[in-house]
């Protein structure tokens, strides 16, 4: 079990991914998480800003700070007589206006006047109001213990709708601050105006109905929307199912950009309207034509500083701004259907888990610490970056905090477990490599040891056998200490040639040495590296031992190489096991390394070594041959200097030894004596030459069958 736990890769996978999510569940869900997404969120609309317009039908009649200067300044104070919302009334009917919104409070009489019905300036605002017929007016709604507190039953029926099933949200209340009666009478509808504010203090979202005693009210820019479109109760029941909410059932207020008279709504100073209103009255021509309010969304309401109906936004976190455009925003949301959606939970959750299965999957899949950590943040990045675009494009809002902080949890805890696991695999490679391989092979392997298959493949390599000539016979000449110390001259001579190649050292056998090229790391010139390591080896072993001088005997190495495809792998028992190749093309280089004895050569290679080396290296053909437990016969060449760099004359030998082994293959056996002495005359020790002279003697005198087909069998290996 413990066994498992370390190796097994998909259990890693699925822990680490498993242990992200639940962090990353555990931080999306707490305060602290909430409010970086909700910054995330904010950040992205501040950048987000520009992309989208509100509806231009929708404008702001301002009680600004010049508006209350001009009105105090001829005598009249804040706050004005109704009858002056009255004259702005008639002033936008007239220009044909589709609806006015107050976002002011008028549920006391006027001034304290204490007129049987009204007061005369309410009078002249309820027949504005009656005559308008587009009129939106608020409502207050509040929770409170009081039971003599103003309820439902201060606002006419007709402005209630019926209970009815939708996911939007819908909080109770059990009082209300209503608009006198008077005013009701001719309104086209009655809006909530109350908005709320995160645990942050800004605002984002809002219901868009609210309870009071089991009735339903609209939200103030859900009722105006209603009257300008001439919504019956039906339809604009099937309009708020269409309107997407958050997990809440909260409305998500999708704001466009910059608030007040410089930001993205068209802002009218009141005064200058109503100025405008008087001048029409007197047959004056106005200083704002009341035409440019045709078909226009009209809201009313405060500005000044001084009025306090000021809120923070996204945009407005230093600087907040009228609380008049929030009423704005949603209605512009509304008419452009330009909505905000928030994924439900099981969405974060998947985004969650696919963004910290791309962090575990790549730094498992991709060893090399840098890539990896280059193409995790490319990919954090990139997921940022769609935030910001799906914002802009299509107002998906993606959630990022949690999957973010899931991929980076991931990647973080796939680090560790990598440092852990692999440490051990990369300790015990070394330990096992360090054997048979160059120390910067082993490094090699080490930063990705996934290359390394200790288990078992299938490699194309080159096998490189040696053996020393008469060891036996050498052997029994000297003491065995002095004869170990020379056999580790020797070793220490070839091996580091071997090694400083990339081959890997298989095993010593006796005094004979097997090494892989190609292996454990796969390289295309496996052939190319193996000859030449073999003429470095005898060019080597030449030089040092007739450097030595004195009677220390010398070693003479005799080597085959053969290519092919092999199983590498560890292989033996459960208390000892070697990392080694095996396969007949295995086999077939240690018997190559035989047949030099038959030629009197040094280097004997495969026709397979020699098709991918020959560009590389110089080499004479010499037999057709059937090794022993081979029943297919093997072109085998004698590899003589790399390429180019034959001595002089040895070239024309090469050819007359060619010419010579074509006549022998025709079986004239004469003609093919002749050719091989001529060889010796120029090349007196040319061990081939010999070989195929004493054949041609035998077989002039025994004779071939007919169906001879110049393959040397070798019944000993």
């Amino acid at each position: 079990m413990k066994k498992f736990f370390l190796k097994s890769k998909a259990f890693h996978f699925a822990l680490t991914v498993a242990v992200s999510v639940i962090i990353a569940m555990l931080f999306s869900n707490s305060q602290f998480g909430t409010t970086v997404e909700r910054e995330t969120l904010d950040w992205r609309m501040r950048v987000a800003s520009g992309t989208r317009k509100p509806d231009s039908s929708v404008v702001i009649a301002a009680i600004d700070q010049r508006s209350l200067a001009f009105f105090e300044k001829n005598g009249v104070a804040w706050p004005w007589p109704r009858e002056f919302y009255g004259i702005l009334l008639d002033y936008l009917h007239e220009g044909g206006a589709k609806a006015v919104v107050f976002d002011a409070d008028f549920s006391q009489k006027d001034m304290d006047r204490l007129d049987v019905d009204a007061s005369e300036s309410d009078s002249s605002f309820a027949s504005a109001i009656r005559r308008s017929g587009d009129v939106v007016l608020i409502t207050v709604l509040t929770t409170t213990a009081d039971s003599s507190a103003p309820s439902v039953s201060a606002i006419d029926s007709s402005f209630s709708l019926p209970v009815f099933h939708t996911n939007v949200l819908a909080p109770r209340f059990n009082s209300c601050v209503a608009p006198r009666k008077v005013f009701q009478r001719g309104a086209g509808g009655i809006g909530v105006a109350n908005y709320f504010v995160d645990i942050d203090g800004v605002a984002r979202r809002i219901p868009l109905l609210f309870r009071v005693d089991n009735q339903i009210l609209p939200q103030l820019s859900l009722a105006a929307y209603a009257v300008g479109d001439r919504l019956s109760r039906p339809d604009l029941e099937k309009f708020i199912k269409t309107i997407p909410t958050d997990r809440a059932g909260n409305y998500i207020i999708n704001w466009y950009g910059k608030g007040g008279p410089d930001g993205v709504f068209k802002y009218y100073s009141i005064g200058s309207l109503i100025l405008s209103a008087v001048q029409i009255k007197q047959g004056l021509k106005p200083q704002i034509s009341p035409t440019v309010f045709r078909n226009k969304y009209v809201i009313v309401g405060g500005t000044a500083i001084g009025l306090m109906d000021y809120v923070s936004t996204p945009f407005t976190a230093l600087q907040p701004f009228p609380g008049v455009e929030i009423h704005a925003t949603i209605l512009s949301n509304l008419l452009q259907h330009d909505y905000l959606i928030e994924p439900s939970k099981d969405v974060e959750i998947i985004l969650m888990i696919g963004l910290a299965a791309f962090a575990v999957g790549t730094l498992f899949g991709i060893r090399r610490a840098v890539i990896s950590v280059v193409t995790v943040l490319a990919a954090f990045g990139a997921y940022m970056g769609a935030g910001f675009l799906l914002l802009s494009a299509s107002r998906l809002w993606l959630p990022l905090a949690g999957p973010e902080i899931s991929g980076l949890t991931a990647f973080a805890l796939a680090g560790v477990i990598s440092y852990v696991t692999e440490g051990r695999q990369r300790k015990e490679l070394r330990r096992l490599m360090n054997r048979y391989i160059s120390p910067e092979v082993v490094d090699e392997i080490s930063s990705d040891p996934d290359t390394v298959d200790l288990k078992g493949r299938e490699v194309e390599a080159t096998v490189f056998f040696s053996d020393i000539r008469e060891f036996t016979a050498v052997s029994e000449r000297l003491h065995p200490k002095e004869l170990i110390a020379n056999l580790n001259e020797y070793f220490n001579l070839a091996t580091e040639l071997i090694l400083n190649n990339g081959a890997m050292l298989d095993k010593y056998i006796g005094d004979a040495i097997m090494a892989v090229f190609g292996a454990p790391l796969p390289r295309s010139d496996h052939a190319v590296k193996a000859c030449l390591t073999a003429l470095q080896v005898q060019y080597a072993l030449t030089k040092y031992y007739s450097n030595r001088g004195g009677d220390k005997p010398v070693f003479e190495t005799r080597i085959g190489l053969n290519s092919g495809a092999m199983v590498i792998g560890n292989i033996g028992s459960e208390r000892r096991t070697d990392y080694t190749a095996i396969g007949d093309s295995v086999n077939l280089a240690s018997r190559l390394e035989g047949v030099n004895k038959e030629f009197g050569t040094k280097i004997i290679i495969s026709d397979s070594t020699f098709e991918k080396a020959k560009d590389a290296v110089e080499a004479r053909e010499l037999d057709l041959v059937r090794v022993k437990g081979k029943n297919i016969p093997v072109r085998i060449y004698e590899l003589v200097a790399e390429k180019g760099k034959l001595e002089h004359g040895e070239l024309g030998l090469f050819h007359l030894f060619h010419e010579g082994l074509e006549c022998y293959r025709r079986k004239e056996w004469v003609r093919a004596e002749s050719l091989f002495q001529r060889v010796l005359m120029e090349k007196p020790d040319d061990g081939p030459s010999r070989t195929y002279i004493g054949r041609c003697a035998t077989l002039k005198e025994t004779g071939v069958p007919d169906d001879w087909d110049g393959v040397y069998r070798f019944k000993t290996k």
